[in-house]
């Protein structure tokens, strides 16, 4: 009776603590993940973030107005047969008037999830780029 309770023990042990959240995705630093910069507004840009995270397969989890200049868009991939699914977080920043700095952070919901994608910012940022031109 004590062996499966260890094991269950020795598994939670292991995948308790790499399993990414909500709450630690948006605290990750605004820098973590891929970056880049649009000349654009920063109303323009959010919309176009929010579309992009949808185009990219994702469903919207939270949207946040951290503060004037920074918005947060958090996707996720559920659980498949395959995968224990992601988490995306979208950072907005506005840097000026014009321009605008996003930033895309994919976390693996488990990290030993070797069959997720692991990174969802190509496709956001190329699709931002071609809504935003």
């Amino acid at each position: 009776m004590l062996r499966p309770i260890r094991a269950l023990l020795v598994l939670a042990t292991v995948f308790l603590p790499a399993c990414a959240t909500v709450g630690g995705i948006q605290s990750a630093p605004l820098t973590a993940g891929v970056s880049r910069t649009f000349e654009k507004d920063f109303d323009a840009t959010v919309k176009a973030a929010r579309e992009s995270v949808v185009e990219a397969g994702l469903q919207i989890e939270s949207v946040n107005e951290v503060d004037a200049n920074t918005f947060f868009i958090i996707g996720k991939k559920g659980t498949s047969a395959f995968s224990w699914g992601e988490l995306v977080r979208v950072a907005v920043v506005r840097e000026a008037e014009s321009r605008t700095r996003v930033s895309v952070h994919t976390q693996r919901r488990v990290a030993t999830n070797v069959t997720a994608r692991g990174d969802y910012s190509e496709p956001i940022l190329s699709n931002m780029a071609l809504k935003l031109r």
